[in-house]
């Protein structure tokens, strides 16, 4: 039997109850368990509810898991650390008038311990028996023919590329202290992030929902990430649905955008909710996943299309070296161009900015963009 995307939701909900039910088990005696538990089994659904939410949003159901096994562990455990606050706050509001003593607190702890050890267990078990197959996601034939034309001329500028960028390159696919540092680095700032803005994040998604179809989070064809591999950025819809293809079937609206490096001041595309979210530059707070899962990084170059870096390096030969530096490392929330102007910059000084960072990033130079950035955001400086 092979366990698809709908088996795992099934799977992923039954673990849920468990875990739901055991923590009170193993926190109260078994003669109490008959009392408390049916005190709060109304909250069971909202749980079940906002667990397999989260696990949606972090991408669990996603195809890439059957051939990731570390990097489904970190979202497993992203995924439920995250649930287990949300939790937390709706069970201390059902219980805020009842007497401490009423309801047993470190029920919460063993929530998130059990759900932790079901979800990921059992994905692990799938795993070992060979049970694992999640549908493919539906091809798209123009992101492929995108993503064979940049690993092509990828091995080409790698051919022709200094010797010291042929270096960098090569150094840039192993671990080492920095990249571990870095790492560390994304997912505490990424979690405490997510958990700080959580009511933001409900909030704009609920605003979107209400204004316009769609979904919640934009369907953007995939971005560049290290190396050159792709990935889907997650980011709030703040356009019309089908933007992307509005855009690559209108001639006039397509020359406008790449003459504005690939940017439209303009964007007729744009929703209310869009205009707003864009200018508070909070459209991209849902790439704090990406970074979780490992895609993306807090700190890094702007991530780009495929075609994107493919039209700079054919219209200005002479960037290729420092577009190569710039896929040495992760795309990130926030970077160099963020705080360095913006629109205001142009595309070649960008990518120049960007391949600086790569050469030099530290922990201490991405924590001085952090700051920057908060500036940057408040006086809303290059915002188009």
């Amino acid at each position: 039997m092979r366990f698809t995307r709908s088996w795992l939701l099934l799977l992923d909900v039954l673990a849920v109850i468990a875990a739901f039910v055991l923590a009170f088990a193993v926190r109260v005696n078994f003669r109490s368990l008959g009392y408390y538990l049916p005190l709060y089994l109304d909250l069971l659904l909202p749980v079940i509810v906002l667990r397999v939410s989260l696990f949606g949003v972090f991408g669990l159901y996603r195809p890439i898991w059957a051939r990731a096994a570390v990097r489904e562990l970190v979202a497993v455990l992203s995924a439920v650390t995250f649930g287990s606050i949300l939790a937390t706050l709706l069970l201390v509001a059902r219980t805020i008038n009842d007497p401490i003593e009423v309801f047993p607190r470190s029920v919460l702890i063993y929530e998130w311990v059990l759900t932790l050890a079901f979800v990921a267990g059992g994905r692990y078990s799938l795993r070992v028996l060979d049970m694992r197959h999640l549908e493919p996601e539906p091809d798209n034939e123009l992101e492929e023919q995108h993503k064979r034309v940049l690993r092509r001329r990828l091995n080409e500028w790698l051919l022709d590329a200094p010797p010291d960028v042929r270096e960098m390159w090569v150094r840039s696919q192993r671990w080492g202290a920095r990249r571990f540092v870095k790492r560390a680095f994304d997912i505490v700032v990424s979690l405490l992030a997510l958990c700080l803005l959580s009511p933001i994040l409900v909030g704009l998604a609920l605003l979107i929902k209400l204004e316009s179809r769609g979904p919640v989070l934009a369907d953007t064809p995939k971005r560049a990430g290290r190396g050159g591999s792709e990935f889907r950025m997650y980011k709030f819809r703040g356009m019309v649905e089908n933007a992307h293809m509005m855009l690559v079937n209108d001639p006039l609206l397509w020359e406008e955008y790449k003459k504005n490096n690939f940017k439209l001041p303009n964007d007729p595309r744009l929703t209310r909710v869009g205009k707003a979210i864009r200018a508070a530059s909070i459209d991209e707070l849902p790439n704090l996943i990406n970074v979780l899962h490992g895609e993306m990084s807090i700190v890094g170059p702007r991530p780009r299309y495929p075609f994107e870096i493919v039209a700079q390096a054919d219209r200005v030969g002479e960037s290729q070296p420092d577009i190569l530096r710039m896929l040495t490392v992760k795309p990130g929330v926030t970077g160099p161009w963020q705080v360095g102007g913006r629109s205001n910059v142009g595309y070649e000084e960008r990518t120049s900015l960007e391949a600086c960072y790569a050469q030099d990033h530290n922990l201490w130079k991405d924590f001085v963009i952090c700051l920057k950035t908060v500036r940057t955001v408040v006086t809303k400086e290059g915002a188009h």
